[in-house]
């Protein structure tokens, strides 16, 4: 067969594979079924789906878009109740972070700005570029930030499944929407929201900018009652496919066997990381009195925008898990590159 069609059949089998993900009512189903389908592809057959970068940037904005409807007003209570646990959450994952990356390049032999990049729970594309700058190990973050995005994808869709998943995600609709005077007023107010939060992010480089541009800019619209979150029905699970799928198609059979060894150890790493955010998941939730569906999903050291996707199919209060999320990535965005060049400037 030749390899055109290869990649067209292995494509075909990431869709099959979100659909029955949507069947089998797992949270993010579409993500899960579209990463683990092209996850076994690239390391068994070397064949790589191709995830367009604008269709990545346009599945990253509808996903951000659709999560400023969680924030109406009724949702920052919950915020002004509970800002201060967490913002020391924020920190406390990025500690976590830095902490099992110090480990892991002491007992496992590789070098510690590589451990630190390819560890951090942030944007995996901007560790990768960050690693280039500083003279990191580009492959090996690649590898790491990669296989620390699958683990974390993994386990939050099994918790999200054993919590008990809610009927249909919580997507708003039309009608929930405040200020909705129609269906395609609310889709097109959605989608300029879409369009514009997800340009002005790429082009001011914000860490998942596609993703956060929207979030940045329509919660304040919600807030005054401008209907932001909404969009046609199978939108997003043709986003959430793409984001899966782009997660599952960045392994490679080739490095993973080199590696091995080092591979290994970035799992027990990326385990140890998902253990020590539970620790403070449940910490928040027996001090805070939130409930541990949605500290988990708060702290769980993602990719934001995987993590909150599959949040949505749960009973988890969202503004509070987006409020952690886009905070940490906020944080290490700032913290990352200042951290880093002080510790090549030391060595």
């Amino acid at each position: 067969m030749a390899k055109d069609s290869r990649v067209w059949a292995v494509t075909a089998a990431t869709l099959l594979g979100a659909a029955l993900g949507e069947w089998t009512h797992v949270p993010a189903g579409a993500l899960l079924g579209g990463m683990l389908v092209s996850l076994v592809a690239a390391l068994s057959l070397s064949i790589h789906v191709p995830v367009p970068r604008p269709l990545l940037l346009a599945a990253q904005a509808m996903l951000g878009a659709a999560l400023c409807s969680s924030f109406q007003p009724s949702a920052w209570s919950a915020l002004a109740e509970n800002w201060l646990v967490a913002l020391v959450n924020v920190v406390g994952v990025v500690a976590i972070g830095m902490a099992v990356a110090l480990v892991f390049a002491r007992l496992g032999g590789v070098d510690v700005r590589t451990a630190t990049l390819g560890l951090m729970p942030g944007g995996a594309s901007a560790m990768v570029a960050l690693s280039e700058e500083l003279g990191a190990d580009s492959r090996l973050v690649t590898l790491f930030q990669y296989l620390r995005l699958g683990v974390v994808i993994v386990v939050a869709a099994a918790v999200g499944r054993w919590s008990g998943s809610v009927p249909d995600t919580q997507l708003a609709t039309v009608a929930s929407l405040p200020g909705a005077s129609s269906p395609l007023m609310a889709w097109g107010t959605t989608a300029l929201v879409a369009i514009i939060g997800g340009a002005a992010g790429t082009w001011l480089k914000l860490p998942a900018g596609g993703f956060l541009g929207p979030l940045l800019l329509g919660i304040p619209l919600t807030a005054l009652g401008i209907p932001v979150g909404a969009w046609p029905p199978g939108v997003m699970l043709v986003s959430l496919w793409a984001l899966g799928t782009r997660v599952g198609s960045h392994f490679d059979e080739a490095a993973v066997h080199e590696l091995k060894r080092v591979a290994l150890g970035a799992l027990g790493a990326a385990l140890a990381m998902v253990g020590g955010c539970l620790l403070l998941a449940w910490l928040w939730s027996s001090v805070g009195g939130v409930d541990l569906l949605t500290t988990y999903f708060a702290t769980s050291p993602g990719g934001a925008d995987s993590v909150l996707a599959i949040a949505l199919g749960t009973h988890a209060t969202l503004s509070l898990v987006v409020a952690v999320q886009v905070g940490r990535l906020l944080l290490i965005f700032l913290v990352a590159p200042v951290f880093m060049r002080r510790l090549v400037a030391r060595r």
